[in-house]
């Protein structure tokens, strides 16, 4: 009798790195537009959008950008008393699987550790194109291939209450079906066992920029 073997995300071949730079949309939350090299960074083949402040916790909660970077200053008192901090709290509370990478000039102050530490990166002013690049590289090579999308999405799963076994086995028909080319059983697949509920909107957002990295859509 032949094993049933399974298939998993690992065995999905990511994307060139430069189609991964260009599918990760990438947000600035920062009320000093000089302090970050926009024009550099697009012209390399980066997506960044750029808000002065906070416009909108619901597309931070539900993970409408890949990477936030994030001032503590001048950028969430309308939202928050705790200004940058409490945004960040917020988004970790919400959606912990979201990159936020500090942007501060304030490394070094003790009173903004906890601001550090609940980021995935930092970024610290003055701060030039390449020092930029390198950190969100990283966060892409680490982060934005199939196997670093779905370790976000098995985050989001067993939070949502999902048995090891069955994310498991979830993750077993999502990666045939990437590996068929089929977009849509891959996000039917997620749909059947997710449910409703926020977790669910987060997932599914998640698995469909999977579907769209691998170039199933889109």
């Amino acid at each position: 009798m032949t094993l049933f073997q399974k298939t998993s995300i690992a065995e999905v071949r990511a994307p060139p790195f430069d189609e991964l730079r260009r599918r990760t949309r990438i947000l600035v939350i920062d009320d000093d537009e000089s302090s970050f090299p926009f024009k550099q960074l697009k012209d390399e083949g980066y997506a960044i959008d750029h808000w002065p402040k906070v416009q909108s916790l619901t597309q931070l909660e539900q993970g409408t950008y890949d990477i936030v970077v994030l001032d503590i200053h001048g950028v969430g008192q309308e939202y928050s008393a705790d200004d940058g901090l409490g945004i960040l709290e917020h988004i970790k509370e919400r959606n912990p699987s979201q990159l936020v990478v500090a942007f501060s000039g304030h490394t070094f102050d003790l009173a903004k550790k906890r601001f550090f530490r609940l980021a995935d990166d930092v970024l610290g002013k003055p701060v030039d194109a390449t020092k930029c690049k390198r950190v969100i590289d990283d966060l892409i090579a680490s982060k934005m291939t199939p196997q670093g999308m779905w370790e976000r999405v098995k985050f989001v799963l067993s939070e949502a209450g999902l048995s090891q076994k069955d994310i498991s086995k979830l993750e077993s028909k999502v990666a045939v079906a990437l590996k068929k080319k089929d977009g849509p059983s891959a996000l039917r697949a997620v749909e059947a066992v997710v449910g409703m509920g926020d977790a669910a909107t987060r997932i599914a957002k998640l698995v469909l920029k999977l579907v769209t990295l691998v170039g199933l859509v889109g």
